[in-house]
């Protein structure tokens, strides 16, 4: 392609509202973009809104989008703590694996800013 994109998007929601919004733009011929949204609810009282949008303005784009919004299996936090984990620490591991984005060709530089935020984000948890 001669223009390629991806959005990757990941929120939390510990009671508070979050909106989640990309939007991605085909302007030219043989571009190729893909946006995801994700996001995990870890109390009743949060509200995510998760708001992928692609638009076209030519016929020859390959762009497409997802979103998902959920909670942790109460399956995945009993299996971990049968391994020996608090609920606590089960929980944070979800948390974490779903934070974990690896994004292939990233620079180091960029990739160690993700991580710091990633890991100040864990201080609200």
């Amino acid at each position: 392609p001669l223009a390629r994109s991806e959005i990757i998007s990941r929120t939390i929601s510990y009671g508070g509202t979050v909106i989640a919004r990309g939007h991605l733009i085909g302007n030219s011929p043989d571009v190729k973009a893909h946006l995801e949204c994700q996001g995990l609810m870890l109390t009743e009282k949060g509200v995510i809104h998760a708001i992928p949008e692609l638009e076209a303005h030519v016929a020859d784009v390959d762009m497409s989008h997802e979103a998902a919004v959920g909670r942790i299996a109460q399956e995945e936090i009993e299996y971990l703590m049968a391994r020996g984990l608090t609920e606590e620490e089960a929980t944070s591991t979800i948390v974490r694996g779903f934070l974990n984005v690896k994004i292939d060709g990233l620079p180091p530089e960029l990739e160690a800013e993700i991580q710091a935020a990633v890991e100040e984000s864990y201080k609200g948890i």
